[in-house]
C-alpha cells in the first residue's frame, strides 16, 4: 500500500501540492489526471523521493520506479549500455552485455530490437521504451508513468497498456499521469483528478472528469472598440502541437512581427550578452529608457541577461519585442513560471499592444489566462484547432475540447 497524508509543497508563493491525502493499493492502475500545473508530477516526485514535502507523510514501499516525461537516457551509449548503467556490476564483455539486455527486454514484454544501436539514433518512441524497460527491470513495487503516451504511436501505446495491466496483475501499483481522458479510462482501474494542487474528484464519466480538470472562473465579454487589435487565445494541454503552430503563425504573419517564445532562455534571450546587447538586436531605443519603462530590476545596462530573475528576463524580452509597435505578436506561454506581479505586467503590456492595433496570438495552457485576455478562443488538440469560439461558448466547451472529447 502507498499512503499519502496531508502532503503540502510550495515553491515560493505558489502552492503546487495543497494538503493531499490519498491511498493506493497493489494491483491498482491509478489514472492521475489534470491540466498543466495541477500538481500531478510534483506530487509523484514527492512519492519517489525526488522532492521533499513541506508537510505531510508518505508511507509505502521503497522500490519506486519513475518514468519521466523527459527521458533520462544517455544518447551516446547503446541500448544495452543504457540498460546496464544501474544493473550490471563490474566488468563484462560486450557479448554478455548484449545478451543481458536482450533478456531484460524480453522479460519486460516490450518489443525493442537490436540492442547495439546508439540511443541517440532511436525514435522518440523507442527512447521511451528504453526508459520504461530500464525502470521495469528493477521490479519496482510502485511504477509512476508521467505522460508516457505523449510520444507513442497508437500501437506503441497499446503495447504499454498491456505491460501496465500485466504489472498490476502481479501486484504492482501503477500510477498513470496523463491528460488524455479516453486513454486513462481505457486502462485505469481508478481515476483521480487534481486541480490547483488539490484532489478535486475521483472517478466519473469522461465529461465529468473533463469538467473537474478545468475550472473556468468566468468569461470576458470579448468586446473590442474600433481600432483595437484582436487577442486570439489558443488554449490546450502542452504537447498538442503548440510549438509547430507558433512557428507557422510567425512564418505566415505580415508586417512587423514580435515573437515571445515559450522558452525565453533558450529561444528568446542570449544569456551571455548584456541587457543592452539583447535590446540592440531589435530596437534602437536607449537601453536605459526601456529598463525604466519596463521596470526591469537590474544593476545596469551592462548586466548579463542570464543573471536576471525569470520575471525580469521576460520583461527584457517584452521590451525588445514590443518597442517597435509590432503588427503581429505571437506569444507562447508568456507568463509561465512568473509570479503574480510579473504576470499582471505581461498581461497589461499585451492589452496595451492590442489597444494600439496589434493582432495577438496568445498560445497558453492556462484557461484563466485565455479568458482574462482573449477576445476569441480556439482550442488546440493533437495539432488541430477548434472553430473560433466566443468566450461564452468556450466557457461551456473548452474543457471537453482540451481533453479530446
Amino acid at each position: 500500500m502507498l499512503r499519502l497524508a496531508n502532503v503540502l509543497k510550495s515553491f515560493g508563493p505558489t502552492r503546487a501540492v495543497d494538503d493531499v491525502s490519498l491511498e493506493m493499493h497493489g494491483g491498482e492502475i491509478v489514472g492521475l489526471v489534470g491540466e498543466n500545473g495541477a500538481g500531478k508530477t510534483t506530487l509523484m516526485r514527492i512519492v519517489a523521493g525526488e522532492l521533499e514535502a513541506d508537510r505531510g507523510e508518505v508511507e509505502g514501499p521503497e522500490e519506486i520506479g519513475f518514468v519521466h516525461q523527459h527521458f533520462l537516457v544517455v544518447n551516446e551509449l547503446t541500448i544495452a549500455e543504457n540498460l546496464a548503467l544501474s544493473r550490471v556490476p563490474g566488468w563484462i564483455t560486450r557479448a554478455a552485455l548484449n545478451r543481458d539486455a536482450e533478456a531484460t527486454i524480453a522479460a519486460s514484454g516490450i518489443e525493442l530490437r537490436d540492442v547495439g544501436r546508439r540511443v541517440g539514433d532511436l525514435s522518440v518512441g523507442e527512447k521511451s521504451k528504453v526508459e520504461l524497460i530500464k525502470v521495469i527491470a528493477r521490479k519496482p513495487a510502485v511504477l509512476i508513468l508521467d505522460e508516457p503516451t505523449s510520444v507513442l504511436a497508437p500501437t506503441e501505446a497499446a503495447e504499454l497498456f498491456a505491460v501496465m495491466r500485466r504489472l498490476a496483475a502481479a501486484g504492482t501499483i501503477v500510477v498513470f499521469i496523463s491528460h488524455k481522458i479516453p486513454e486513462v479510462l481505457a486502462v485505469a482501474t481508478r481515476v483521480v483528478v487534481m486541480r490547483a494542487g488539490k484532489i478535486v474528484a475521483e472517478g466519473g464519466s469522461a465529461e465529468e472528469i473533463a469538467n473537474a480538470m478545468v475550472a473556468v472562473r468566468g468569461a470576458g465579454s470579448g468586446q473590442r472598440t474600433a481600432g483595437m487589435g484582436e487577442i486570439m487565445a489558443i488554449v490546450g494541454v502542452a504537447g498538442n502541437g503548440q510549438a509547430e503552430l507558433a512557428a507557422k503563425l510567425r512564418n505566415d504573419a505580415k508586417g512587423r512581427i514580435a515573437a515571445i517564445p515559450e522558452d525565453r532562455t533558450r529561444d528568446g534571450l542570449i544569456a551571455e550578452m548584456t541587457i543592452a546587447e539583447n535590446l540592440a538586436l531589435k530596437t534602437r531605443t536607449p537601453a536605459e529608457n526601456l529598463i525604466e519603462q519596463y521596470n526591469i530590476k537590474a544593476q545596469s545596462r551592462k548586466q548579463r541577461a542570464g543573471s536576471l530573475s525569470g520575471g525580469n528576463q521576460q520583461k527584457l524580452l517584452l521590451a525588445r519585442e514590443l518597442d517597435q509597435h509590432p503588427d503581429v505578436i505571437v506569444a507562447a506561454e508568456p507568463t509561465r513560471g512568473l509570479d503574480a506581479e510579473a504576470t499582471r505586467f505581461v498581461h497589461d503590456r499585451l492589452r496595451d499592444a492590442a489597444a494600439r492595433g496589434a493582432t495577438i496570438f496568445l498560445i497558453t495552457s492556462d484557461l484563466d489566462e485565455a479568458f482574462a485576455l482573449g477576445d476569441a478562443i480556439q482550442v488546440i488538440y493533437r495539432g488541430r484547432l477548434s472553430e473560433r469560439l466566443t468566450p461564452a461558448e468556450a466557457a461551456e466547451r473548452a474543457p471537453r475540447l482540451m481533453a479530446g472529447l
